[in-house]
């Protein structure tokens, strides 16, 4: 399914890059095609943190676009971007705060009971045993996924940046826009605050 919102994402954000370069026509090829490059690279990921943050499909493919789009904007006045994957994730997080700033009512409950947070059904073929560990491993990591939101956002947020996004301590800082340092310390008591939650599984 996440290929399936990529795929309208992909379209979408190629349509918005054709109206731009006739818009910048003036503009050499290069960031161009750095943009492409990123976008290739990094907009599932991008889909599937907006998605996770969001619980909404929907919202999330538009986070992610817009996230895109201003990120060219950015390029057309002629900045320059040195990090692409931490500069986009800190343009869909500043999106997704604004987003939460509208409206609250969205929670990650409702995407953990979503087709997207639900188990997978085995489909390999192996032995009885080799089977029950899958199916003790999914929910094993299913538990867990349950006790994230009992985590404070702060912490849930650098979880997911560091964790699910495979964001550096470096990157998740310039995300969050607080120092290295700090960034490193929310991961650490976020896996300690979880570990504590995981002693009562």
């Amino acid at each position: 399914m996440a290929v399936a919102a990529t795929m309208r994402t992909t379209q979408s954000v190629k349509g918005m890059l054709w109206i731009a370069r006739v818009r910048a026509k003036h503009m050499p090829e290069k960031p161009d095609t750095l943009f492409l490059a990123a976008f290739d690279k990094y907009a599932d990921a991008l889909f599937r943190y907006a998605c996770m943050r969001l619980s909404n499909r929907d919202r999330a493919t538009d986070l992610t676009q817009d996230t895109f789009i201003k990120v060219w904007d950015h390029i057309c006045a002629g900045n320059d971007i040195s990090n692409w994957k931490a500069f986009l994730y800190r343009v869909l997080n500043n999106l997704i705060i604004d987003e939460y700033r509208r409206s609250k009512s969205d929670s990650l409950d409702t995407l953990l009971e979503s087709d997207f947070g639900s188990g997978n059904v085995l489909l390999s073929v192996g032995s009885r045993r080799e089977k029950e560990e899958t199916l003790d491993d999914e929910l094993l990591i299913e538990k867990v996924r349950a006790l994230i939101p009992k985590l404070p956002e702060n912490y849930r947020l650098a979880l997911s940046l560091r964790y699910v996004d495979n964001l550096t301590p470096k990157e998740v800082a310039h995300v969050l826009g607080i120092s290295e340092n700090s960034a490193s310390v929310r991961i650490h008591r976020a896996v300690a605050r979880l570990r504590e939650l995981c002693i009562h599984l």
